[in-house]
């Protein structure tokens, strides 16, 4: 049942391309009369069976769905009663993605009654993360939010997080050597392999199957939520046999990609895709390929208001989304879970949501939970529900 599902939500998705269909004058209208083919793209393929690789676990933590988190109006009182306090401690703020899941820890915690004291922006520098994470410990909240950019690097500073006593909730990746349960609470990620998966397929099928590709990742090979895009994006190539994957591109930073991209494509004339580990080093991709005069196709991880704007103009063909504010909501429930005694599954996963110009303003309004930007429909000219 598993297998069947996921092939016929592929099947849908690779049937519609990104292209809208007929639609009679005057009868676009979203967000109704969304065709069955938008629709299809909205449901979520299974989970992925396990995430990253840590102690206790030697072949990834079980996924466990956002769903099983439920609380009680006497659990409500009691975290209100609590007065406990928070800190995140995040890697950028310099996207949408970051910013929604601070808005949806944030959210959730006001409704739990408890107070975020310090929000943090390490700028893609881990030796800022670092003191940034020491400045937050300083503070004495309850517990502290943070997703690590350089997982192993980084290991040492995290473990003074529960050694002062402070509950840790991870965002996506897990610091090294550190143990569910014991070092930190649990960790909530996307269905990352998922995405890439999707987003690769997509890829491949514009391209008849044939052709030459390149991948844009992150440098920091320890940091997990990212190195499972690859594996996602490695799994669907073996898949076409007849695209083949020229160059492997890293970045420390997402406005790296645009001279990175730009060296890829000089060094391979003949490629023809690109997939990008997440959308804003995407977006110096496209400009990158602009520059150079470059008809390349575009697909990558994670869909925001900015991004969206490349999706409708058809900059990037398609996207394996986040759901990154639902991602935040999860991790705001495991901590108070853990602020009230109760056991906490090591690994949250939120399922994948595949995105292509199709159901661009559904999937984008399902990210952010508000309406898409009147000037992001008018764009789209009716090719977008």
């Amino acid at each position: 049942m598993r297998v069947n599902r996921w092939l016929i939500l592929s099947a849908a998705a690779l049937s519609v391309g990104g292209a809208a269909p007929a639609i009679a004058a005057g009868n676009y209208s979203w967000p109704d009369n969304i065709p069955p083919e938008a629709k299809a793209l909205m449901n979520s393929p299974p989970l992925s069976p396990t995430g990253q690789v840590v102690p206790g676990f030697p072949q990834g933590a079980p996924a466990s769905s956002p769903d099983i988190f439920q609380f009680s109006p006497d659990d409500i009182a009691k975290l209100k009663a609590g007065h406990f306090t928070a800190g995140i401690v995040m890697q950028t703020m310099d996207a949408g993605w970051p910013m929604l899941q601070i808005r949806g820890i944030t959210e959730t915690l006001k409704g739990f009654g408890i107070n975020v004291v310090a929000t943090t922006n390490a700028k893609f520098q881990p030796g800022k993360q670092t003191s940034d994470l020491e400045e937050v410990i300083a503070r004495k909240p309850d517990v502290i939010f943070s997703i690590p950019l350089d997982p192993l690097g980084e290991s040492a500073a995290y473990k003074k997080v529960p050694a002062a006593g402070i509950k840790l909730v991870f965002m996506d990746n897990v610091a090294a050597k550190m143990t569910p349960g014991k070092d930190y609470v649990s960790v909530t990620a996307s269905d990352n392999e998922s995405n890439a998966y999707f987003a690769t397929k997509q890829l491949a099928e514009k391209l008849g199957g044939h052709g030459e590709i390149g991948f844009v990742t992150l440098v920091y090979e320890y940091y997990y939520s990212v190195a499972a895009r690859k594996v996602g994006m490695l799994r669907a190539l073996k898949e076409y046999p007849g695209i083949k994957l020229d160059e492997i591109g890293t970045i420390s930073s997402p406005e790296k990609a645009y001279g990175v991209a730009t060296a890829m494509m000089t060094a391979h004339p003949d490629m023809k895709g690109i997939f990008v580990a997440w959308d804003t080093p995407a977006e110096q991709v496209v400009s990158a390929a602009k520059t150079l005069g470059r008809k390349i196709l575009v697909t990558t991880n994670d869909v925001a208001v900015d991004s969206a704007y490349y999706v409708a103009r058809g900059d990037i063909i398609a996207i394996g989304a986040q759901r990154p504010y639902d991602q935040g909501v999860a991790e705001a429930k495991s901590a108070a879970y853990a602020l009230l005694g109760k056991p906490v599954p090591p690994y949250i996963e939120v399922p994948t949501l595949q995105v292509t110009k199709l159901n661009l303003l559904s999937a984008l309004k399902e990210v952010t939970k508000e309406a898409p930007p009147p000037s992001l429909i008018k764009l789209c000219a009716g090719a977008c529900f």
